[in-house]
């Protein structure tokens, strides 16, 4: 009987030590902010002035990020339902057919892009009231 020795299947869990002492791959977020582009499609605002309710963002909506809630806050006398659009930003794909189907183009994407967070529902949010 012959015995042989797997030395780099024997040393190998040793090996992982060596990552101890490397520098991280990951980088704070973002080191520099960079301008955008002209027209880049970012975050929702929402005038709330001019925003009338009439859910045509929800209805033209491809994935459903789009919902229109309840509001107590009374922005403009011509919004009779009383809804302001609501965005899951883990849903929208920033098509921008929302904004151009708004009939008083009161929702627009703002040029802010950045978005970090631990927390899901953060994503979820009413517009910016610009």
């Amino acid at each position: 009987m012959k015995w042989s020795i797997d030395i780099k299947g024997t040393l190998s869990p040793v090996s992982i030590l060596g990552a101890f002492f490397d520098k991280p791959n990951t980088i704070a977020y973002p080191k520099v902010k960079k301008e955008t582009a002209k027209g880049y499609r970012g975050f929702h605002t929402n005038v709330l002035d001019s925003c009338i309710g009439c859910a045509n963002c929800q209805d033209v909506c491809m994935n459903d990020a789009i919902d229109m809630i309840k509001t107590d806050m009374e922005y403009n006398p011509k919004n009779a339902s009383q809804c302001i659009p609501r965005i899951d930003y883990g849903r929208c794909c920033w098509c921008s057919l929302c904004t151009d189907v708004c009939p008083p183009s009161s929702l627009k994407l703002d040029e802010e892009y950045i978005g970090v967070s631990n927390n899901a529902s953060e994503f979820i949010y009413v517009p910016k009231n610009k």
